[in-house]
């Protein structure tokens, strides 16, 4: 008994290995091989890879796929066909069916014109970097990690011919509103843009900054001002909602994955 109890254990075990092996093999068959990829383009490269689908249409579509196959030193983040899904692309014709110069834009914004590996952005801290679409986006890498703007590279370092590829589970888009207006755009934001404006500091938060915003809800301001003894926002002082205003405020560019524990950023209070 005790045998077959060993047996039937030992089983198991080899049938959870295969069925871990099995989907590590399958994840990894759609991501590019960093190995052996030096002699392909960025564009055969793309083109080859299960997961780039979208991608591939996007950069056909947009006139690119020239650009990407002759000689050069590109770096591209590469989102993959989950990452499009999310971006509101919901098959490979919504893609083939877009704007071809705002394509174009999109795509540029994931492209640099020279090699930049994971290695080479270790201790950057949302750092800019300037892309061929002539906007900045935001580098972070940490312990070997990199992230752009609120993408994370999920496979790093793939050599190609003409660059290097990282894959990215976001599309990135350049911003095109200020804090003012991205928070003007948030109903629940409704009372911290009223504040902003009554205590005169709408001009502030729409100049270059860099800013990080902590943005009280509707919710939290209301127990905010019931715990202060107010019974309306105007009621507060414009002194005191400024002050309150800048203890949520850091005068730096700072992404969630900046933030650590014991991490005690100084605010513009």
């Amino acid at each position: 008994m005790k045998q077959l109890l060993f047996s039937c254990k030992a089983i198991g075990v080899m049938l959870l290995m295969a069925v871990f092996i099995s989907s590590c093999q399958k994840m990894a068959s759609n991501l590019p091989n960093p190995k052996a990829t030096e002699n392909k383009s960025i564009t055969r490269l793309v083109s080859q890879a299960p997961n780039l689908s979208f991608l591939e249409a996007a950069v056909i579509k947009a006139g690119l796929a020239g650009t990407l196959d002759a000689p050069g030193t590109f770096t591209i983040f590469a989102p993959t066909d989950d990452a499009f899904k999310a971006a509101g692309f919901t098959t490979v014709d919504d893609v083939k069916n877009a704007d071809a110069e705002v394509l174009k834009q999109i795509l540029l914004y994931h492209a640099l014109g020279s090699e930049v590996t994971s290695s080479a952005v270790q201790g950057l801290n949302a750092a800019p970097v300037t892309t061929l679409a002539g906007k900045d986006f935001y580098v972070t890498g940490k312990n070997g990690n990199v992230w752009v703007n609120n993408a994370k590279v999920i496979f790093k370092d793939v050599d190609a011919s003409n660059g290097v590829i990282h894959v990215i589970d976001h599309v990135l888009m350049p911003p095109t509103q200020n804090l003012v207006q991205l928070a003007q755009s948030n109903p629940d934001l409704s009372i911290l843009v009223a504040a902003v404006m009554q205590a005169g500091a709408v001009s502030l938060l729409e100049s270059d900054g860099p800013f990080t915003v902590f943005a009280p809800t509707n919710i939290a301001f209301q127990n905010a001002l019931a715990a202060l003894g107010y019974s309306a926002l105007v009621d507060v002082p414009n002194d005191k909602l400024l002050n309150i205003l800048a203890y949520h405020l850091i005068g730096a560019r700072v992404f969630s994955y900046n933030l650590s524990d014991g991490l005690m950023p100084e605010t513009v209070q």
